[in-house]
């Protein structure tokens, strides 16, 4: 069996573990060191008690400085938890393929979004210092293939649906729940199956909610309870895209509500095929939905 690893995610788990700050607390003139935040309150409510009579730059001091590990730290990071997973899953290196998105670079998904930037509210700069040395390691270490014009999750979409059961998808990424084929969520050793049909409501969930990690909005006010409820007691995917479609011209405030849901399902939609491009299709013509709507309140 193939085993599809989301490097995207190694990469940056394993990065930020081996970055972390130290806390610094000064009184009297006397500094004192804390690997934690709380130990360094806990000194200060000890040497300063009472919280109301002291006074910050004054009686006391107290700051963080970002610290960082040994590359070496890092590499180790992620040579154990690939050798877990592996481990788990009763495979080995020889099995293993590493999926990364393209280093900083666009995709295709900046030039569809208009609503919002895609990821616009993502701090570019806070990214892990060793991020392109993982990339690197991981690239001369393992069989990896790095995107092009598009992210990871697309490469992995793509693999899997030509793979199908001779596949399984390593990653904490809900979003690749929309792609058919076994998973394994290896934070919590997690192995499961995702039927067409579950893929198929798992991307029409999204539909309705957006991604807030990627600044994709999706319908206002609708989150995971009140998609499910949207959906609920529809018989497969064309009703269920149907409904998506009347809660879009209900409730998205676009004066093209079709145009508004094309531009949110072709950023939401993770390939299955290259150069894939989503493109609903409703057996309800547009004004049939409206005749059919019904103000649903949430």
């Amino acid at each position: 069996m193939n085993v599809l690893f989301d490097a995207d995610i190694l990469v940056f788990r394993c990065a930020f573990a081996a970055e972390y700050r130290m806390w610094y607390l000064k009184v009297d003139g006397v500094e004192y060191e804390f690997r934690y935040n709380k130990e360094a309150k806990e000194k200060l409510n000890e040497l300063c008690p009472g919280q109301y009579s002291r006074e910050e730059g004054k009686d006391y001091t107290i700051w963080s400085e970002p610290q960082l590990e040994p590359l070496s730290h890092a590499i180790q990071n992620i040579n154990t938890l690939v050798s877990h997973i592996l481990e788990v899953l009763g495979h080995t290196d020889f099995d293993a393929r590493m999926f990364l998105s393209p280093y900083r670079g666009e995709n295709f998904r900046y030039a569809i979004a208009t609503t919002l930037p895609y990821k616009g509210n993502r701090d570019r700069a806070h990214r892990p210092t060793y991020e392109k040395e993982l990339r690197d390691y991981i690239i001369g270490e393992w069989d990896t293939v790095v995107a092009e014009g598009e992210e990871a999750d697309d490469l992995l979409g793509i693999e899997q649906t030509r793979l199908g059961s001779n596949s399984i998808i390593v990653s904490l990424d809900k979003d690749l729940d929309q792609i058919a084929g076994l998973k394994h969520n290896f934070m919590y050793d997690r192995t499961y199956e995702v039927t067409e049909a579950q893929a198929t409501h798992n991307f029409h969930i999204q539909l309705l909610m957006g991604d807030a990690t990627d600044n994709i909005p999706g319908l206002p006010g609708i989150g995971i309870g009140k998609a499910r409820k949207a959906l609920h007691g529809l018989s497969g995917a064309s009703q269920e895209l149907n409904e998506v479609y009347r809660q879009y011209i209900i409730h998205s405030g676009k004066d093209d509500p079709w145009k508004y849901l094309l531009e949110q399902g072709q950023l939401l939609h993770i390939r299955r095929t290259v150069g894939e491009l989503w493109q609903p299709n409703l057996e309800q013509k547009e004004e049939d939905v409206w005749d059919s709507a019904k103000l649903t309140l949430y």
